[in-house]
């Protein structure tokens, strides 16, 4: 892959096997900016470094830490040999040193030595300086900092002053933090091949296109579009990072705001609804198995507003006219903004807008009436 020059306008794509060229010409797809052409994959790094195109991993910043903790742990096992063994001390002439080297102080060996001469002797070797032992610790600290494995991730241990699940919890999503920076990075290469992939529809989508998507409450839709309609290809994430604000962090802010009864109607009361969705964010979505309805009515809306482009459609007469009128209003205002909107498409969400207001003032005056 070459990108755009004066010599290759559009770039280049070269294709080589078994030592011949298979093709060459432009760079097949319009995935840039602009609607420029560009290299089709994305580059992420683990940990980025001013400067260079190549990033840093995790293993390569910890390989000088190894060095380090291998040369600091042979010389503390090299002066704890010197001790377990000795160092012996004998008077020149006393004793055939050559044997001694040889086979060394077995246990029960009998040494004889010069009548007359002084016996030999184990010199003091000392103990092992405590400057390793310093070493060692803050090469491990170093490690935990680096590597953002704590004694809870690698031992599966806490300390004794960390008893509740409240500190234990904190102390795990501090682990997590540790990798905000190449989770960043990850949500950033994202974002790069979902642009690149908007550009590839509006390239290759033709006059209609049909894609399944599932949304909220994990309901399956189909959607249809085609190249036109894509106007935009910027993309932003739908959720928040996940590490910025930890689960943990979310349930606590929701408990803080059941008891605080921010969460509650003028009258304190807690609907159907927001009880779904505290239910759902503290992880007990299961337990709630009672459909909203005006999530029904909303998911109806949305249904008709796509199937309005094939044609008009009836309003049923047990509609939530309110939800699907406020539905239809946010589809025209989408057109309106749309300068190739379908007129014909839009001209059936009036009509079928309309007949949701006929249907709403029908009822709000037999309401009147009754009273």
């Amino acid at each position: 892959y070459e990108r755009e020059s004066a010599e290759y306008p559009n770039g280049r794509f070269v294709v080589v096997g078994g030592g011949k060229v298979l093709y060459e010409g432009d760079l097949p797809y319009k995935n840039g900016e602009d609607g420029k052409r560009d290299f089709p994959f994305v580059k992420q790094n683990a940990l980025s470094i001013a400067g260079n195109f190549f990033g840093v991993s995790l293993i390569e910043r910890l390989i000088p830490l190894q060095r380090a903790y291998n040369a600091v742990k042979n010389r503390k096992y090299e002066f704890m040999n010197r001790i377990s063994m000795g160092v012996i001390n004998v008077e020149d002439g006393s004793i055939d040193t050559d044997e001694l080297v040889e086979d060394g102080l077995s246990p029960g060996k009998v040494i004889v030595y010069r009548q007359g001469s002084r016996p030999p002797q184990m010199m003091n070797s000392g103990s092992v300086p405590i400057d390793f032992s310093y070493e060692e610790e803050r090469l491990n600290s170093e490690f935990i900092k680096i590597s953002g494995t704590s004694e809870l991730s690698r031992n599966s241990d806490v300390s004794s002053g960390a008893m509740s699940g409240t500190a234990i919890e904190l102390l795990i999503e501090q682990d997590e933090t540790r990798l905000s920076v190449t989770a960043e990075n990850m949500r950033s290469a994202i974002k790069q091949v979902a642009k690149q992939i908007l550009r590839l529809f509006k390239e290759f989508a033709g006059n209609q296109r049909i894609m399944r998507s599932a949304g909220e409450g994990k309901i399956v839709k189909l959607f249809y579009f085609k190249s036109s309609d894509l106007t935009s290809d910027d993309v932003v994430f739908d959720t928040e990072n996940e590490l910025s604000q930890t689960p943990a962090q979310k349930k606590t802010a929701v408990i803080e705001m059941l008891n605080s009864g921010l969460l509650g109607n003028e009258n304190g009361v807690i609907d159907l609804r927001t009880k779904a969705k505290i239910l759902d964010i503290l992880g007990y979505g299961s337990l709630d198995n009672t459909q909203d309805v005006a999530k029904l009515h909303r998911n109806k809306a949305e249904k008709e507003n796509i199937d309005l482009k094939n044609g008009k459609i009836a309003v049923d007469f047990y509609d939530n006219h309110n939800v699907h009128i406020e539905e239809h209003v946010r589809k025209l205002l989408e057109l309106d903004g749309d300068r190739l909107a379908d007129s014909v498409y839009k001209q059936n969400v009036i009509e079928h807008l309309n007949e949701h207001k006929v249907f709403e003032f029908k009822e709000v005056k037999g309401n009147v009436n009754e009273r």
